[in-house]
């Protein structure tokens, strides 16, 4: 199935201000709520005033832009607007890729009707992966259908064709960093391996994830990695290790699916805050060891390339990664090292993070380690988020951008133009 870009008739608008204070930004945005109220032309909305107060209101329609900038100026919360300063802390950006649970039914329509570079490379991997992408993307996805195997894939793709649509806009980042199966994205968009050498990790990662069949489980636990530990070697029934250090008082665990319920239960009656994770197989502990010779042998002619973007590791944060089939190994199996790695970026100095995928799963811990860290107001946006479509979401993601002083693109009728 091939799909080509059709422009829509009512493309979603960003519109841009500026303004010496708040009060501005407030005059300017009830002028054009009036306006466009009267039928004028979007096109013709947003002013930019010298000044370091930012506004960007974005919205699929007339009447969203409406509602967003009336928000704004009587000050009244919507997603459809952000505020801030141009305190240059958008001028460096860690680009961010999350694992599985970012996915929703309808993710990704609206990027292949909107963006002509993301259908490119969602049509490239329809070849490329195994049942194909755009028609579980178009289809309806059914309740069975949702294991490592098929969803996967899909959250990788949309990972890399909106990261496309990002780099060809103009947009560059500073440093990627991955999640789990985020870990694919990030080699790819760091030039650590080409389209077609990702998809065959995430294919094959998957599909062994997949193979080691039902019987585990995984679970978020509001605790420190340490006293997470201690409590997972105490764990009776089973084995139950730690899977991810997620942030400092944020640990998922992993392992038998009775015993990790058991841990859970009574975590949860000591008042500690847990959460089942969904998903029918787990990774990052001892359940995986019987795939990983067979992972290492698909992947064994890996040919990593030199990065041309700061890719940290997960895996080894204090290690320049190779994405070599023994990588992919570990990374499928030891502990997801993602707070150890988000410091460190913070230690480079670097204050705004953009999640790239569905829908944000990292934002909590990305904000939770950055607080530990005593990071001062950082910019936390996402790409996606769940049942809006990713060309709103996108442009919302851009004004957060813009209101912390980068420089981003403005979509119009006639393509992309730079503020």
């Amino acid at each position: 199935m091939l799909i080509t870009h059709a422009t829509s008739a009512a493309p979603p608008w960003l519109l841009l201000y500026s303004a010496a204070d708040h009060a501005g930004l407030a005059d300017a945005a009830r002028a054009d709520a009036k306006s466009l109220g009267e039928g004028n032309d979007p096109a013709a909305a947003g002013h930019r005033a010298p000044g370091r107060c930012r506004l960007a209101v974005a919205a699929g329609d007339r009447d969203g832009l409406v509602e967003g900038l009336t928000f704004f100026a009587d000050g009244l919360a919507s997603p459809r607007w952000v505020a801030g300063q141009a305190d240059s802390a958008a001028a460096r950006v860690a680009w961010c890729f999350g694992g599985h649970g970012s996915q929703w039914p309808g993710m990704g329509r609206a990027l292949l009707d909107w963006s002509p570079e993301a259908a490119d490379v969602l049509n490239e991997l329809d070849d490329l992966l195994p049942g194909g992408v755009l028609g579980p993307l178009t289809g309806q996805m059914e309740a069975s259908q949702d294991t490592p195997a098929a969803t996967q894939p899909l959250i990788f793709a949309i990972q890399v064709a909106t990261a496309r649509w990002l780099w060809a806009s103009g947009l560059r980042p500073a440093a990627v960093i991955g999640h789990s199966l985020g870990e694919v994205a990030a080699a790819h968009v760091s030039g650590a391996l080409s389209l077609t050498e990702a998809a065959r990790v995430v294919s094959t990662r998957s599909r062994l994830l997949n193979s080691v069949g039902d019987g585990g489980a995984m679970a978020t636990v509001g605790l420190d990695r340490e006293t997470t530990a201690d409590r997972c070697a105490a764990a009776v029934g089973g084995t139950v290790v730690v899977a991810a250090h997620s942030a400092p008082q944020e640990t998922v665990i992993t392992g038998d699916e009775q015993a990790t319920a058991a841990l859970i239960e009574n975590l949860q009656s000591e008042g500690v805050r847990c959460r089942m994770i969904r998903i029918t197989a787990a990774s990052h502990g001892p359940r995986v060891d019987s795939v990983l010779p067979e992972l290492r042998a698909e992947l064994a002619d890996l040919a990593p390339a030199l990065t041309h973007t700061a890719w940290l590791s997960t895996v080894n944060p204090g290690s320049p990664p190779l994405a070599d089939a023994d990588y992919w190994a570990r990374n499928l199996r030891q502990p997801v090292r993602f707070t150890e790695a988000v410091s460190t970026l913070a230690g480079r100095g670097i204050r705004a993070f953009l999640e790239i995928g569905p829908h944000p799963v990292l934002l909590k811990p990305l904000r939770d380690t950055l607080h530990a860290d005593g990071v001062d107001e950082p910019l936390l946006t996402a790409s996606g988020h769940r049942g809006t479509p990713e060309s709103v979401s996108l442009l919302r993601a851009l004004g957060a951008l813009y209101c912390r002083g980068a420089n981003v693109p403005v979509p119009t009728y006639q393509g992309l133009t730079w503020t």
